[in-house]
C-alpha cells in the first residue's frame, strides 16, 4: 500500500474518521519535544525532519532522518504514556497528518490490510534499528560516513555537515578530517584509506 493510499484508507476508517489532524510546522519547529507526551502516529507528508536526543550536557545526537512519506512517533509515549526521550525537529517546513495511536491500533485490529501494513512497517523499523546499532558498535567513523553517503544519498544535499556528523556519532571537526582523508586517498587512487 503506498503512502497516499494508506492515508486515504486510514482517514476513511470509522475508528479514525474525525480524529485526524493536519498541521504545518516551520523549519526549526519541534513536532515532538523531548520530555513531552505525544500519543499520535505522525505521517510526514512534505518536508525533512530529524529525531534527536539532547544529553544532560546539552549535546545533541541525531538518531534518524525522516523524509516525505515517513511515519513517525514515540513508542514510549504511544504504548506506555511516558514522556518522549527524543525530539523530532523540522529541518525544512513540514506538513504532517497526526492520528491518535489508539485509533490507528483499533483500525488495524479490524482490517487485515492495515494490520499487514503496520506489521511490515514494524519489521522495517526493526531492520533499520539493527543495522544502525551494528554500525555504531562495529564500524569505524569513516566506514559509518561512507555507508551514510550511500544509504542516504537522496537527502545528503539537504543536510549540513554538522547534521551528518551528529548522525554518525562524531564531531564536525572529526568529519572534516575523515572527508579530507577520503579526498586525499581518492586523489592518490588509494581505496579505503583509514
Amino acid at each position: 500500500m503506498d503512502f497516499c493510499a494508506l492515508i486515504d484508507r486510514l482517514c476513511a476508517d470509522p475508528a479514525i474518521a474525525g480524529s485526524e489532524r493536519t498541521a504545518h510546522y516551520a523549519k526549526s519547529s519541534q513536532i515532538i519535544r523531548q520530555g513531552d507526551i505525544c500519543r499520535d502516529v505522525i505521517f510526514l507528508q512534505n518536508g525533512l525532519a530529524q529525531m534527536s536526543y539532547v544529553t544532560f550536557e546539552g549535546k545533541e545526537w541525531i538518531k534518524s532522518f525522516f523524509v516525505e512519506e515517513s511515519v513517525m512517533g514515540s513508542r514510549r509515549c504511544q504504548l506506555l504514556g511516558e514522556p518522549s526521550t527524543f525530539s523530532i525537529i523540522c529541518l525544512e517546513d513540514c506538513d504532517v497528518l497526526a492520528i491518535p495511536y489508539d485509533r490507528v491500533r483499533k483500525a488495524a485490529a479490524n482490517s487485515p490490510t492495515l494490520l499487514a501494513f503496520f506489521f511490515d512497517f514494524n519489521e522495517q523499523v526493526s531492520l533499520r534499528k539493527e543495522k544502525r546499532e551494528y554500525e555504531f558498535l562495529c564500524l569505524s567513523a569513516q566506514d559509518r560516513y561512507q555507508r551514510f553517503l550511500v544509504d542516504y544519498a537522496h537527502i545528503v544535499p539537504r543536510l549540513t555537515q554538522a547534521q551528518i556528523a551528529s548522525f554518525i556519532g562524531i564531531t564536525p571537526i572529526a568529519l572534516s578530517r575523515i572527508r579530507k582523508r577520503i579526498n586525499q586517498a581518492d586523489s592518490l587512487g588509494v581505496a579505503g584509506a583509514q
